[in-house]
């Protein structure tokens, strides 16, 4: 069964952008029917562009915009958010960073006070410079004692070893309690450049107000530095196992996959929804349906302006762990020879069945807006996505999974109660 999708699919918005003469862009993506607006504030800057010395710095940022400004105490903020019934967040991730909030239309300005103010006026006070360490120190600890979520980290780690992109973006608590105030602000000068930046809109909004309401105080600031593309990482294949006192080992793989402009990502999406992407894929129906090895165990595809990483990752007992690692190294050797027409177009229906769903939330459409505008310089229409997914052809399937799923290329990663004597990726990493 084929899922019909055409225009209509997408319901219908008006996208426009403006750019400031400071170089920062403003896009919008007007949806009348939504009673909701998300609106966000996103920065090109995250661990992979900090110096080892910092690692760690553009997330401790992230943290301390939100601990008062000029106008604002920290409660101040909170309470405000809280009175229009509203949520104000913020992420870092390896390459981006976004401040953002989500609520009625009708208390637009609202939300775009607020933010602007925390973005530009963060008061970045010394006492609570030195609470929000504590606070971030016990974020690693957290990330530490949850395995499946350290093995990710560790996977990043041994698999970008020599790169920046390997970097934690929690950062590491030596550097992190050495922060001080004068490195936060001179970072934050630095890195939050408007030539960097793009505001974003998506929901309940109309664009020129929103540009009346940004311009007047982001369009005063200096265009400051455009970041140089990183170069591409290079990786070589490798195991690490790391022994600790688990219930389970954790396992997880990676290997180079799609940028976020490689053409050839689309083939990456198809593949991921077949090996691990959900219910019916090899690995949930191999791993966990047919020999009850594992509870948790899915593939996923992380995406960056110039590499990818394809991962697997599953949990299971140590007694169980070989015979785990050999569905895993089964399925990923036959999947170029084995996918059907059949898997094809379930993949592809699943894929756009879920984008479909995502568009109903005006937060998920201003995310698209935002890395639309970083990685493509424009918002791209659900009916291109269709028609690129659509064109993907089988022997396009096979050449890019021949070449991400080749042991000379993967990197494996053991935690739990496991030894390297076990020697448990003999036949996997070549």
């Amino acid at each position: 069964m084929t899922l019909p999708l055409s225009s209509a699919n997408e319901a219908p918005g008006t996208y426009r952008k403006t750019t400031l003469d400071n170089g920062l862009r403003i896009v919008t993506e007007e949806i009348p029917y939504l009673q909701s607006v998300s609106l966000g504030i996103w920065v090109r800057n995250g661990s992979r562009f900090e110096t080892p010395q910092l690692n760690g710095i553009s997330h401790f940022i992230e943290h301390m915009l939100f601990k008062g400004t000029r106008r604002r105490t920290a409660y101040d903020i909170a309470r405000e958010i809280d009175s229009v019934g509203g949520g104000l967040n913020a992420f870092t991730s390896k390459e981006l960073t976004s401040f953002y909030c989500r609520v009625m239309g009708e208390h637009l300005e609202v939300a775009a006070d607020l933010l602007v103010d925390i973005f530009l006026n963060a008061s970045l006070p010394e006492d609570e410079i030195e609470r929000e360490k504590q606070v971030i120190c016990q974020e690693i600890h957290q990330m530490e004692d949850s395995p499946e979520d350290l093995v990710h980290e560790m996977l990043g780690l041994q698999f970008w070893a020599n790169d920046s992109l390997g970097q934690p973006i929690l950062g590491t608590i030596p550097i992190i309690t050495q922060l001080n105030r004068e490195t936060l602000i001179g970072f934050k000068q630095a890195a939050y450049s408007p030539a960097e930046t793009v505001v974003c809109a998506a929901g309940n909004v109309g664009h020129d107000r929103f540009v009346d309401l940004i311009e007047p105080h982001l369009g005063r600031i200096p265009r400051g530095q455009v970041l140089t593309e990183p170069a591409a990482p290079l990786v070589e294949a490798s195991s690490q196992v790391v022994n600790r006192d688990l219930e389970q080992v954790h396992i997880c793989l990676g290997t180079t996959g799609p940028s976020a402009v490689d053409p050839s990502r689309y083939a990456g999406y198809i593949l991921n929804a077949i090996l691990g992407g959900g219910m019916s894929s090899r690995l949930f129906q191999e791993v966990r349906e047919k020999s009850a090895l594992a509870y948790s165990v899915y593939s996923f595809l992380s995406s960056f302006s110039n590499t990818g990483l394809f991962g697997i990752y599953a949990g299971c007992d140590r007694d169980r762990a070989e015979e785990l690692v050999a569905i895993v190294r089964r399925e990923t050797s036959r999947l170029s020879a084995s996918m059907t027409e059949e898997d094809i177009r379930t993949a592809k229906n699943q894929i756009k069945g879920n984008m479909i769903l995502a568009l109903e939330s005006s937060e998920t459409r201003m995310n698209r807006l935002a890395k639309g505008e970083f990685y493509f310089g424009r918002h791209i229409p659900l009916d291109e996505i269709v028609q690129a997914l659509e064109s993907v052809t089988a022997e396009d399937l096979s050449r890019t999974a021949d070449q991400m799923m080749n042991p000379g290329h993967l990197t494996a990663i053991a935690l739990g109660p496991v030894s390297e004597e076990d020697n448990l990726f003999r036949d996997f990493v070549g």
